[in-house]
């Protein structure tokens, strides 16, 4: 009978234990979890380089770091089980996301199994940081813009080279004689050359003829226009990459709403133009009563509740609101919230005129909605009153 209780009794302790274990392994599974185990591996690793530290803390830092491998390790199982399990296993692993969870769990214990000190081995323990990098759309964007920028990021590149070979030839001419220990060699004056064409300035090697400054002066100016260079055109490829990735998710979004899928293509490129994407959690305040409006709202997913008496009405995808302080008076009559996490594109005025100047049969069609739901609010004020209730403002 003993044995029967425990028996029983197992599989409770078990069900109680996942349920109240469930919030820390959800954070674990969470990109938050991730980042907060590789601060705190970085963190330790730092302080294990510290010789007071590493003798007064060994077998907490050790622990710790122990702790941060075994989860990057479970987490690289869990990747590698899902792509094996959805047949893309050779994609994993020869992707950057599958290299990164490989040096992010072997290569510690492998130092280790040589006979490398643990201070130095796990000194490896830094290429964690590279998880940063890891699934990150910034960074698979900012990869995207080095592709499509690769021409005139080259050209760059080749006229910084050429600068920095001359000017160090030149400077090893007009100085050589002058500081044969600095600039006796061609060596010697690219280090100058790198130095002071990236605006460094370490003052290790300086010229001190007239024609060196004078070359030097040249070098840094050149450098300097090189480098902006560089940072207009990324910058410019990023911003055009942004633009690019949010038109094609609005107009996703745009496509999908009921009420423009009767346009062509053209008029929803011209309305995805205008409108601005806004994400919004669960239980938010879109609107408030007595707010001076000067935008509608199309519900491209999610769900709102409008407060309108006798009872509140939900909108769900497709839908919008808002439209009535647009089409006569500018106050917000009723309150708006979210009942889920909602994507919402916003229409402000100036477009909303435009756009019904350029397709009168989305006015027509917004401002018969909008008639109807002043009817039914004056119908239901009616009917209150009528009832004896007191009508709402």
């Amino acid at each position: 009978m003993a044995t029967e209780g425990a028996r029983v009794k197992l599989p409770i302790v078990l069900t109680n234990l996942a349920h109240y274990t469930a919030p820390l392994r959800r954070f674990g599974a969470s990109s938050l979890g991730r980042m907060f185990v590789l601060a705190i591996g970085l963190a330790a690793m730092t302080a294990f380089t510290v010789s007071d530290l590493q003798k007064s803390a060994d077998f907490w830092l050790s622990a710790c770091l122990w702790c941060c491998l075994a989860y990057f390790a479970v987490e690289g199982y869990v990747r590698a089980q899902a792509a094996f399990q959805a047949n893309k296993a050779r994609s994993y692993l020869l992707s950057a996301s599958g290299f990164v969870d490989l040096i992010a769990i072997f290569p510690v214990p492998i130092a280790l199994a040589y006979g490398v000190a643990q201070p130095t081995a796990w000194l490896l323990a830094s290429l964690w940081v590279l998880k940063l990098a890891q699934n990150s759309p910034g960074f698979a964007q900012l990869a995207r813009v080095f592709v499509l920028e690769a021409r005139p990021l080259a050209s760059v590149l080749a006229l910084f080279l050429i600068v920095l070979f001359l000017s160090s030839a030149a400077m090893h001419v007009l100085e050589r004689d002058e500081q044969p220990a600095a600039f006796g060699s061609l060596p010697q004056a690219l280090w100058w050359a790198v130095v002071t064409l990236t605006t460094t300035g370490y003052g290790d090697e300086v010229p001190r003829t007239h024609l060196g400054h004078l070359l030097g002066a040249v070098v840094m100016i050149c450098g300097i226009a090189t480098f902006g260079l560089w940072t207009g055109i990324l910058a410019t490829g990023f911003a055009a990459e942004s633009r690019r990735r949010n038109f094609i998710q609005t107009w996703d979004l745009v496509s999908k709403v009921p009420f423009f899928q009767t346009l062509d293509p053209s008029a929803i490129a011209e309305i995805t133009h205008m409108l601005r994407r806004l994400e919004v959690p669960a239980r938010t305040a879109v609107i408030r009563r007595g707010r001076v409006g000067d935008c509608m709202y199309f519900i491209a997913d999610g769900e709102v509740e409008v407060d309108v008496k006798p009872s509140p009405v939900r909108l769900e995808t497709g839908s919008f609101f808002g439209e009535l302080a647009l089409l006569g008076d500018s106050v917000r009559s009723a309150n708006v919230v979210t009942t889920q996490s909602s994507t919402l594109l916003i229409l402000d005025l100036a477009d909303f005129r435009t756009l019904t100047a350029h397709h009168p049969e989305l006015a027509r069609a917004i401002d018969a909605e909008g008639k109807r739901r002043v009817s039914e609010n004056q119908r239901l004020r009616e009917l209150q009153v009528q009832s004896g209730a007191a009508p709402s403002s």
